[in-house]
């Protein structure tokens, strides 16, 4: 399998200019614009589409999706009491904690049809983090 560079974002983000903190559902981001490209030609030919259909279909497959997403859940909120306290019980921080919003921040993630969002994300997962690999990530290494 391919290795890629990845990224592992802080969940929140100073904003000098407006001198306030933003929170950001997503912590790993693909850095190399050549494998970014790849992964959107797949997008292109339809592969969210035909991981959305694969992954709703398959209620194994789909459980296991959930399971990512509630562990990114409970990784958010770990990382958010450690290393923001100040910030982890804000209102507008409320979308890193929200038991709801998973993985790259998407919503409902427990309800059919399976959300694939982007090939970007999961790969990113997969490659940032092994508590978060996962069949659409390996998918991608394997066809770039």
């Amino acid at each position: 399998m391919k290795s890629i560079d990845v990224v592992n974002q802080d969940l929140v983000i100073w904003d000098e200019k407006r001198k306030i903190y933003i929170p950001q559902p997503t912590r790993f981001w693909i850095l190399d614009k050549n494998i970014r490209s790849k992964i959107s030609k797949l997008e292109e030919v339809g592969y969210i589409n035909y991981f959305s259909k694969e992954i709703s279909s398959d209620e194994r497959l789909f459980e296991f999706f959930i399971n990512l997403h509630r562990r990114e859940i409970n990784e958010r909120i770990k990382i958010l009491k450690e290393k923001f306290p100040k910030v982890f019980r804000e209102k507008r921080f409320s979308v890193l904690t929200d038991k709801n919003v998973g993985i790259g921040g998407i919503r409902n993630f427990t309800e059919k049809p399976f959300k694939v969002k982007c090939l970007h994300l999961w790969t990113a997962y997969h490659s940032g983090d092994s508590k978060f690999e996962n069949p659409i990530g390996e998918f991608v290494l394997k066809n770039i």
